[in-house]
């Protein structure tokens, strides 16, 4: 029986230029895992932190999961990630499930190598290929020219839908720069927009009426993402279905939404809410009460578990790690499909790794 022999875990910090998408986040830290077994098998996993705070997470994954992790037979993950889970809850979970997360993919990754099989299929996949929308060519510091610019050039390379942003504003004047796109793009396009959490239940309920006007498809996280009761309000009082959870961590503040008709959409983010294994599990919780799965960023990864969720509609483009990558999915006709290679076919940039790492 093999188990786990040795854990590595790096941390890099990448530049991400001009702000990208509705954080205006300047730089993305990525803490990636390479584990080992005892046949000299390897699987990476990772998380990563926008707003700072990855230290503690290698700090944690350096120490005590290190101790709970090796030596661990890689058919006993699954009672180990609980252990873990339970070990670590009492520190709340902003730090110890992303940590988990990074852990629980290399695994997941480990195992598929193990079963020279892309991870996709040793998950059930029950299709072959995910539609895919743009969401990495929007901020709110574009001009309305700078977005249409944008929403064309993902239409010109076959998606066939795309993500915009809101909130940094006024509602006004939101609602004039996303109905300039639509005027420019047509009504057959698919047009998505993020609040990043920035709207009070005032301007949320006014916006979402507008712009349900304009045909958009969701309106993501317009409140705090604490705020459960508010989104359970505004989804009861605006003809536009909501969003939610890429701040959401573990299954539990999931099924809080679900269970209080506050999200029509959840946006799991498999390196934040608990790897592969939690990923899966709000899944099937999500598809158990009629809500519809489409993950936060990292296709790379996320193609492989929309491929075996049935609840799944779709999934992110944005280019958060790229350039930790030597290569990344490219859409055809709107769709994606999941690496053929054994793993999760993430096919890192050993070079630039080594340039972006902090320690």
């Amino acid at each position: 029986m093999s188990t786990i022999s040795d854990l590595d875990v790096v941390w890099c910090r990448v530049p991400l230029g001009a702000g990208r998408g509705g954080s205006g986040a300047t730089e993305v830290d990525v803490v990636l895992v390479t584990l080992v077994d005892d046949d000299g098998v390897t699987g990476t996993g990772f998380t990563y932190a926008l707003t700072g705070g990855a230290e503690a997470m290698v700090a944690l994954i350096d120490g005590s999961l290190r101790a709970l992790v090796v030596g661990v037979e890689i058919d006993a993950w699954d009672r180990t990630w609980f252990e873990v889970w339970d070990r670590t809850h009492r520190l709340g979970r902003g730090v110890a499930v992303p940590a988990l997360s990074a852990i629980d993919i290399a695994v997941w990754d480990l195992r598929a190598r193990r079963a020279e099989v892309p991870l996709h299929r040793l998950l059930g996949a029950v299709r072959d290929e995910v539609p895919v929308y743009g969401s990495g060519r929007a901020t709110h510091h574009m001009t309305v020219d700078e977005l249409i610019e944008g929403t064309r050039s993902y239409l010109a390379e076959g998606y066939t839908a795309v993500k915009l942003r809101a909130g940094a504003t006024s509602p006004e004047e939101d609602v004039a720069r996303i109905e300039a796109v639509r005027d420019a793009v047509g009504d057959d396009v698919r047009l998505m927009v993020d609040c990043n959490e920035r709207l009070d239940a005032t301007s949320a309920m006014w916006l979402g009426r507008e712009l349900a006007e304009l045909g958009i498809w969701w309106l993501e996280e317009p409140l705090p993402a604490d705020d459960v009761a508010g989104h359970a309000r505004l989804a009861q009082r605006i003809p536009i279905p909501l969003a939610v959870g890429e701040h959401l961590i573990g299954r539990f503040e999931f099924v809080a939404y679900l269970h209080a008709g506050a999200a029509a959409v959840v946006m799991p983010d498999a390196p934040l809410v608990g790897g592969v294994s939690e990923w899966m599990r709000i899944a099937t919780v999500a598809e158990a009460l009629g809500a519809t799965v489409s993950p936060h960023f990292l296709p790379e990864l996320h193609v492989h578990l929309a491929a075996a969720a049935k609840a799944c509609t779709s999934i992110e483009h944005f280019p958060l790690i790229d350039d930790l990558l030597s290569e990344s999915l490219v859409a055809v006709d709107g769709m994606m499909t999941p690496p053929n290679r054994p793993g999760h076919g993430m096919a890192w940039d050993l070079d630039a790794v080594d340039r972006y790492r902090l320690r």
